[in-house]
């Protein structure tokens, strides 16, 4: 279960250090805490990853603590999503081994340089990097790389399958 607390120090932190914050829903007992799941349905894989902020999403993201206190005030139970691209300084490397993010790691022979690495909720790897301009898009089957446009969910957010967990705290390094 989400602790409003930790989940609110973590993105202050987060914008502390410059990246552009802002709330999604979250997974309660597995279950989206969204509108949809309150009709019924079922966000699936999306389950506590979409932005809870309203119109314009991510690109609502700040570092303002004011604001971002506001937002967990209206909202306790949030996931943490942190803007990716030039708004936060960050390129992400999304690693997801369910959709074969791994076997073309391991088939393309691709090496990362160590970084600052977030294990998801599926096993899967956020490997955040430096941002050194605009890149978007798939370097191959199941590995996403999040830059301008983008976003992802932050520790210590809970998904429908687990909670996101740094696995390796530093500074971003350069891809």
């Amino acid at each position: 279960m989400l602790d409003m607390d930790s989940t609110l120090e973590m993105a202050l932190a987060y914008a502390e250090h410059g990246w552009a914050v802002f709330p999604l829903y979250a997974a309660v007992d597995g279950v989206c805490n969204c509108w949809k799941a309150a009709q019924g349905k079922d966000c699936g894989r999306d389950s506590g990853k979409h932005p809870r902020n309203g119109e314009g999403g991510f690109l609502r993201a700040t570092t303002d603590p004011e604001k971002i206190r506001d937002w967990w005030g209206m909202w306790p139970v949030c996931n943490i999503g942190i803007a990716t691209g030039k708004v936060s300084g960050i390129t992400v490397v999304d690693i997801d081994p369910y959709n074969g993010g791994m076997d073309t790691v391991r088939d393309k022979g691709l090496v990362f340089p160590k970084t600052a690495q977030v294990l998801t909720q599926r096993d899967g790897f956020h490997l955040y990097y430096a941002y050194k301009g605009k890149a978007k898009g798939a370097m191959g089957k199941g590995i996403d790389v999040k830059s301008d446009g983008g976003y992802v969910v932050a520790p210590p957010s809970v998904g429908a399958f687990g909670v996101y967990v740094w696995q390796v705290a530093m500074e971003p390094q350069s891809l």
